[in-house]
């Protein structure tokens, strides 16, 4: 067994413990961490993703098979959808508020949501047979995180009956932004297995769950993309251009993503009847990126203070702000945890406008309860059949 000294020093900063990879004699760092030594001169970042790192040596062949690479191929669009950038970059999100700028607009914030936003809010939790099923037989589930996915799922694949846009029919498709592992498809399709199933992610995974869909119905017609959905020309997928109704899913998409997403749907020329969008990690979003800025203009909070206030302050409803000092500061004013949900609110009830400016009616829905996951909200969009708007 090695000893501590034989294992890596680094310390992982979410799990809080020693990175457990050994380490060559006489070194402090495994090769993946080395670049945190002082006299590391040998490994570098990589430049596709700050998340991993790379020897120099070998930077030229990592790059050509590099999971965060753009490849080439007909439907990628270098920034099509994008503003400035990339929002996977890993660079410092924009800025962090002065405590200035955070008092003045946690004002506007308790404001903007008593008067514009909680009129618009719908509590709904729906659920499905078949997910509900599952768990009534599974009440052993080990994770109480695979528990509360499958809770989520359950509401959205609900909201999706209930709205009458589940692809059904071979000749209807659903597209789903940031697909992850693919277990919200695999739902899906589960409940709705004729229709067509089109998952992109950035990066690449095991498919555990496109694995089960393929072997459970060979017939499914499902296929994956990889690439980030900045890039992505929705209008170069053959399997979207032949669809008669289209239906664009995503649950968990990160930060600016978000917008980019709804970008890709605008930019494509197709007719999408539907899209429900379950955004999270606010504090990832970026003012150059975000779409709702109409409404945020409206509350005087169109500008990169008040945004970057307010995308500071929706972390509080997810990071379990609980034990802070509430004796002075904006803290003193309102409480951090409902702040952080109101700010939140705000910012899809913007992307919600964004979207009826394009064409669509929408709904913003707290889907499941915030102790099922504070990351709730579920903008709902189903397209005006006689909208002129494009």
């Amino acid at each position: 067994m090695a000893t501590e000294r034989t294992c890596c020093e680094y310390i992982l900063p979410i799990k809080k413990r020693r990175c457990r990879m050994l380490v060559k004699q006489g070194n402090r760092f495994c090769g993946e961490h080395a670049i945190h030594d002082a006299s590391n001169t040998e490994r570098m970042i990589c430049p596709n993703d700050g998340k991993h790192t790379v020897l120099k040596s070998e930077l030229e062949a990592h790059l050509k098979k590099c999971n965060s690479r753009i490849i080439d191929a007909e439907y990628i669009k270098i920034g099509g959808n994008a503003v400035l950038a990339e929002t996977k970059k890993t660079d410092k999100i924009d800025r962090r508020p002065t405590e200035e700028e955070i008092c003045e607009v946690v004002h506007k914030i308790w404001k903007c949501y008593e008067e514009d936003v909680v009129g618009r809010l719908i509590v709904e939790q729906k659920r499905n047979e078949l997910v509900e099923k599952f768990l009534a037989e599974n009440q052993e589930l080990s994770e109480a995180k695979k528990k509360k996915h499958l809770v989520q799922i359950s509401s959205i694949l609900g909201h999706i009956e209930s709205s009458g846009v589940l692809p059904s029919s071979p000749t209807s498709c659903m597209f789903e932004l940031g697909a992850g592992k693919g277990q919200l498809a695999y739902w899906i399709s589960k409940a709705a297995p004729k229709g067509k199933y089109i998952l992109m992610d950035r990066s690449g995974c095991r498919n555990k769950f496109d694995t089960a869909a393929l072997r459970e119905n060979p017939e499914l017609a499902w296929k994956r993309y990889r690439c980030s959905i900045e890039h992505m020309d929705l209008s170069k997928i053959d399997e979207l251009k032949n669809s008669k109704q289209i239906l664009a899913i995503c649950k968990h998409f990160c930060g600016s993503a978000t917008d980019a997403g709804i970008r890709s749907l605008q930019n494509s020329g197709l007719k999408f009847d539907a899209a429900l969008l379950a955004p999270c990690c606010h504090h990832k979003s970026r003012f150059a990126e975000y779409g709702g800025h109409e409404f945020l203009d409206k509350w005087g909070m169109d500008d990169e203070a008040s945004f970057a206030a307010l995308r500071y302050l929706a972390s509080f409803a997810t990071n379990g702000a609980v034990d802070i000092d509430t004796s002075d500061g904006w803290k003193s004013l309102h409480p951090p945890v409902e702040l952080g949900r109101r700010a939140k609110a705000i910012l899809e009830i913007g992307r919600a406008i964004w979207l009826e400016n394009v064409g669509f009616e929408t709904k913003v829905i707290e889907y499941v309860p915030p102790e099922v996951s504070p990351e709730n909200l579920l903008i709902l969009a189903l397209k005006r059949s006689n909208s002129n708007k494009e």
